[in-house]
């Protein structure tokens, strides 16, 4: 039972849900799914256009050394995917606060790391070129980490920045995969 005072967040949430009108519940429903699929088809766009230039049957990605705590490529898909629904899942729940147009920093912010996270692919995986990916690997750690700052700002939304820890965590280890290969293969 709810002390005298006190805000029930949860029942309230679901109150406010319960008055929504099915144009909003469309548009919300529509927004995530929009989300979700900018974030996945942009992995999977990238990786169809990569595919053949660093994928097991490329003999770039053969020829390279590799660091010895690199994991296998069969990592990589599962990984990617649950975090690409977790950022999808952050910005829908910022946009529920904000909207494109009433507070956009978060989501520009949120749309330029997400750029430089598919950049990187096209980078690493198109133009083979592990100095400049390692370079645009540590700006995507910078646009992480900011984006995670300006979601912590949004008012009853600030818990999103924690669907974001992932992410950060396993960049940060991608970019010492993506040091060590530049290191091991200067040559």
């Amino acid at each position: 039972m709810d002390k005298p005072g006190e805000v029930n967040l949860e029942k309230a949430n679901w109150q406010k849900m319960r008055r929504m009108s099915m144009k909003e519940l469309l548009t919300n429903i529509g927004v995530l799914v929009g989300f979700i699929i900018l974030c996945w088809g942009g992995s999977g766009i990238m990786s169809a256009i990569t595919m053949d230039s660093f994928g097991d049957d490329s003999e770039w990605a053969q020829n390279l050394k590799k660091p010895s705590f690199q994991p296998p490529s069969f990592v990589f898909a599962p990984v990617w995917s649950v975090l690409y629904l977790l950022m999808a899942i952050a910005a829908f729940a910022v946009w529920t606060k904000t909207g494109f147009t009433k507070r956009p920093l978060p989501l520009i912010v949120f749309f330029i790391q997400l750029a430089l996270n598919f950049l990187w692919i096209l980078v690493y995986g198109l133009a083979n070129n592990l100095g400049a990916s390692f370079v645009i690997i540590m700006l995507l750690l910078v646009g992480i980490f900011v984006t995670m700052v300006v979601f912590h700002t949004v008012r009853d939304r600030a818990w999103t920045y924690l669907l974001l820890l992932p992410y950060l965590a396993w960049t940060t280890f991608a970019s010492v995969v993506s040091y060590s290969l530049y290191d091991l293969n200067r040559d």
